[in-house]
């Protein structure tokens, strides 16, 4: 599946489903379109040439599948500020070793007594 997410740079949550400790997703492959459009940025100043990334009818549609999820974060990246990007590796989808939020549920919940490392 890696090899399939390193054939495009843009990818987009489009469904994220958990029930009985399973989590499923599926992300929606991005197409730079063929358009050019100028962007305006707050009337301050105006981008040209840009070209939209969308989702068309060509898109590749990924779904995956994690089993015995034990706690999961979803956050909005445009809000998103690592301290630091120690732990992050540095793939499409990426596992945080070492985020505030994995240091929070370890320190706050059985989860340690769950796992088997």
């Amino acid at each position: 599946m890696q090899s399939i997410l390193a054939e495009s740079n843009y990818w987009f949550l489009g469904n994220l489903n958990y029930l009985d400790a399973l989590l499923s997703l599926e992300i929606t492959e991005g197409i730079v379109s063929s358009s050019i459009k100028d962007i305006k940025i707050d009337d301050l100043e105006t981008i040209e040439d840009c070209r939209p990334i969308e989702i068309t009818d060509q898109s590749r549609r990924v779904q995956i599948k994690f089993s015995n999820i034990l706690a999961y974060q979803l956050t909005d990246e445009s809000y998103w500020a690592s301290e630091n990007h120690d732990g992050i590796t540095k793939n499409i989808l990426c596992m945080h070793n070492n985020s505030e939020y994995l240091k929070y549920v370890m320190k706050n919940s059985i989860i340690k007594e769950c796992i088997d490392n």
